[in-house]
């Protein structure tokens, strides 16, 4: 038979849990707050790490655009002048002519000459310093980049497609071809021969 001292026992222990299960209940909490915890530092260091990417990215794309701009303004800085050196080559052009002319005319002309040969060599000189000059044509092979041919030259004494004659001077502005060089170009003659009677060939049938 049991006396009230059991039933008091037997509610106390009721009432108040045991050290062994607030100690487990207290670890439970901590993990789930640990685990809580570093899903949380995982997920902003992903986002720390696109943020990183996307600054990159952006930073790189600046620097290619800067020195874009940079090259840029150096090759208009450069050829800013391309446009009036081409209009003063047909002064050079006029002035090499005078000179030509007053040769012809003998010593009654000398001072003159010697006046406009030195305008000419005034001319050249000022366009050299902004980086215009000649460049040589006669006895190269035909370049269309640098040359126009204007007529084609039959002669033996000169490898097929050799500038042979020049018209007009080519220049180059810096490293670019400012004007063509008008020139006539040489030909074999049995290779003329040969391809008008092609010509001829063809227009019979």
């Amino acid at each position: 038979m049991r006396n009230e001292f059991d039933e008091v026992r037997e509610a106390e222990s009721d009432a108040v849990p045991s050290g062994a299960e607030e100690a487990m209940s207290a670890e439970d909490g901590s993990e789930a707050a640990i685990e809580k915890l570093s899903k949380a530092l995982e997920q902003k260091t992903k986002e720390a790490a696109e943020a990183n990417e996307k600054y990159l990215r952006t930073y790189a794309d600046f620097e290619n655009y800067r020195k874009r701009m940079q090259r840029d303004l150096a090759e208009f800085r450069k050829y800013a002048n391309e446009q009036l050196a081409l209009e003063l080559l047909s002064v050079v052009d006029h002035l090499g002519l005078a000179l030509k002319h007053a040769a012809e005319a003998g010593e009654s002309n000398e001072g003159l000459r010697q006046g406009v040969e030195l305008v000419y060599k005034q001319f050249r000189d000022v366009l050299e310093k902004i980086g215009v000059k000649p460049f040589r044509a006669e006895g190269e092979p035909f370049d269309p980049a640098k040359h126009d041919a204007v007529t084609q030259v039959l002669t033996a004494d000169a490898p097929e497609n050799r500038v042979v004659q020049v018209f007009q001077d080519g220049y180059l502005y810096h490293d670019k071809v400012l004007r063509h060089a008008k020139v006539g170009v040489s030909k074999k003659p049995a290779a003329a021969e040969e391809f008008s009677g092609e010509d001829e060939l063809d227009a019979d049938e």
